[in-house]
Formats: C-alpha cells, structure tokens, sequence
C-alpha cells in the first residue's frame, strides 16, 4: 500500500504561516503590535456601530434606502435574541481583540530584547489594548439585559465593576510603561473614561486631572483603504450603506447653532442614496465642527440625514481625546467637588475651540447634552443613559446590554446557568 509520503515529496514549506515559538523574538514584536492594533480598530467601528443604535443617539427604520438588516432593529428597540447575528459577530471580534493583545502581553516574558526601553514599548502597547477591551466589554455586553459583563477566555462571568477594575489594572501596566508625558496623558484619560463609567466619579476625576491637555494628540483607530481593516460605519451607517441613521435632534442642533456642525446635501437616486461634498470639505469641517450630516433626504415619507463623520473606509476615528476628557472634568467638578466655575471652565474649553458662544452656567443636565454633540458616533451615548438613568426603552425586557450570545453560552460551562 503507497502512502501519500509515496507521492507528496519535495514539499516547500508554507509562506505564509510561522510556528507559534517563532513569535517569541524581538524581531517580531512590530508584527505583534500590528495585529493587535489592526483587531483594535476592526472591534472599534463595529461596537460603536452596534452602541450608537442600542442608544437613543441612531435609529432603524426600513423606509431608509438599503436599511435591511432586521438584527438592527432588534438592537434599536432592545429585544435582542441570543442569535443576533450583528451582536455576536462583534462579540467574535472583540474576542479576538482582547485575545491577541493578552498573548502578546504573555510573550513579552519570553523574548529576549535589546533594551528595557524596548520592552517596555512592548508591555505598553499589549497593556493598553488589552485594557481597552475589557472597557468594552464591561461597558457594552452583559448576560442579562441589566446585568453588564463579560468573559475572558471562556472563564467564568466577570460583572462590570470587576471587569472595569480589570481594565484599570492594565492600563495602569501601560502607564509604569509609557515612554513620554502624551502617552501617559492618553492612558489617564482612558483611566478617566473607564471609572467614569464605573460611577467612580472621585477616581475619575483625578485620573483626568493628569490627563489629556488642550492641543494634544487623540488616540485613534486607524483604517486603510488598501487592506481589510475597514471602518464599519461607511458600512453599517454611512456613504457605502445606511443601515442606520442618526436622531433627528442631531440636525435640529445644527438648525440651532450652525457653529455645532455641518449639513452635506444627499438625495435618493433610484435605491441608494447620492452624497456630495468632497473629502478636503469633510476634512476641513472636522478640524472644527463636531457634527457632520448628509441630507435632509425623504424617502418612504420619512425625513432622514446621514451622518458624515466618518464619511469613508479609511476615515480614523478617535477613542479619546482632550475634549472628553474636559468633560469628565466638567462632570465630576459637578458631581464630586462642588465646583461650578470650574465646571464651566471645562465645558467652555471644548465649546471655544469650536467657536462656539461659551457658556455663562453649567449643570449636569447641559454636561450630558455637551457629551452626546461632542461624542456623537463615539460609542459612549448608550454609557451615558444608564449612568444619567435615561434609558429611553421602556418595554419590559429590554436589553441595557448587548448579550452574550447563544455561541459563546453553548461553549463556555463557566457561565451562570441559563
């Protein structure tokens, strides 16, 4: 009897794999970060996608040209069943997110580098992701519609509060590791955002005292017309396809105030729509104004705009800024220190970088709406309803959560019966 070694001699090795020992050397480490960094900017449009219509900040509606998915309507009215496709493959990409930025962390221990200055670069950057997803996961999924929360690693259930601490604690690693005063201001900031939406308000306030500065740099999840790492928006809600579509009170800010932002006209020609506006207009606007939309566009007898923030596949899209972080100052001021002026100061130091007229008094209810203009298609409006208890779904059983799914419930054994 021939065996298929009888036939098969001579075979040159595969190009284009690498044996996992193999990744355990300096010489990689650039790879490793990239594809850490390429998971990150995938998981990133898609959450924020799949969170701004779980919001009150987009909406679903099938009179919108090409908006057939019916998972979106499912998380726009917050009946989200266990096989929601949309939700799980996210849930897919998250994962495999958090998974490569906790095996890179772990190889760090095993590669041998030039210099402590490169291996902390190393631990920085595996730290910091890792640390984000799990921000994600705590702030975005949950096993029951008011129970947020996530899994690592098939484990056992980790409750929000625990998986925020999770998330602090590495970036913490990140910030022992930073190379340079805008780094460690970045990963203050993401300690900001992070206890903010714990509700730990004292925390967040002086992890934002040492962070993001007026002129900083944002951190930014990068896409690239040339490859896979697309942003989903031009998908899910944008030029290429308008799956979803903004509140109509985004346009009425800009009726307002033209200062808040910028109308591109569109119209419906035959079954998509036609967008105008050239890409220097787009960027032009956005190195000033927070809003962008495209429309108004009628279709089905239903009035709608586009949003245009990030108008193509290869638009950035930022994860933190100076400006959010302003604004976790301006609220915990209010919440926790019992400063108003400064309060106002904070808000008025995002408003006048936008010409805007700066406000004369602040609160909390006019620090919400600064954050919903300021955050629009950030991800961060679902966050701010539970933690201001303005949740807009009243339906018994509604998600507050996205769920962990059927996929990951009917592998994991760790997880809470069901």
């Amino acid at each position: 009897m021939n065996s298929c070694a009888d036939y098969a001699q001579g075979v040159a090795r595969p190009i284009d794999l690498i044996t996992d020992d193999l990744l355990n050397d300096e010489s990689q480490v650039q790879f490793l970060t990239n594809g850490v960094q390429r998971q990150f900017s995938l998981a990133y449009a898609q959450m924020t996608s799949l969170a701004g219509v779980h919001a009150d900040e987009f909406l679903f509606d099938t009179r919108v040209p090409n908006a057939t998915f019916p998972t979106f309507l499912d998380i726009d009215l917050g009946i989200i069943q266990l096989d929601n496709n949309s939700v799980n493959n996210q849930w897919t990409t998250l994962g495999n997110m958090r998974f490569t930025a906790d095996n890179f962390a772990e190889r760090i221990n095993k590669i041998t580098f030039a210099t402590p200055a490169a291996r902390s670069a190393a631990l920085y950057t595996a730290n910091l992701y890792g640390g984000i997803a799990r921000f994600w996961y705590a702030a975005y999924y949950g096993f029951e519609p008011n129970r947020g929360g996530g899994v690592i690693n098939a484990g056992p259930f980790i409750p929000s509060a625990a998986m925020y601490d999770s998330a602090v604690a590495k970036f913490r690693i990140a910030l022992d590791n930073a190379s340079n005063d805008l780094q460690r201001r970045t990963v203050n900031s993401l300690i900001a955002k992070t206890l903010l939406a714990a509700e730990r308000y004292a925390d967040a306030r002086t992890a934002a005292q040492n962070g993001l500065r007026r002129g900083d740099a944002s951190l930014n999840a990068l896409y690239d017309l040339g490859t896979t790492i697309s942003n989903q928006w031009f998908f899910d809600g944008g030029r290429n396809r308008t799956q979803i579509i903004p509140d109509p009170r985004f346009a009425r800010y800009i009726a307002a105030d033209s200062l808040e932002g910028r109308v591109f006209p569109a119209r419906v020609v035959g079954s998509a729509i036609s967008f105008t506006g050239t890409d220097a207009e787009f960027i032009a606007s956005l190195s000033s104004r927070r809003l962008l939309l495209h429309g108004p566009i009628t279709a089905g007898g239903l009035t709608f705009h586009v949003q245009g923030r990030f108008p193509n596949q290869d638009s950035p899209m930022p994860v933190i800024t100076w400006q959010e972080n302003e604004l976790i100052l301006a609220e915990t001021a209010l919440r926790v220190a019992n400063s108003p002026n400064d309060a106002l100061t904070n808000v008025n130091n995002v408003r006048t970088f936008h010409n805007l007229a700066a406000r004369t008094v602040t609160n909390l209810d006019s620090v919400y709406i600064e954050r919903d203009k300021q955050l629009f298609a950030t991800g961060m409006r679902v966050i701010d309803q539970r933690r201001f208890n303005r949740w807009h779904i009243t339906t018994t059983g509604a998600w507050r959560f996205l769920p962990i799914g059927q996929p990951e419930r009917n592998v994991n054994k760790n997880l809470p019966s069901q």
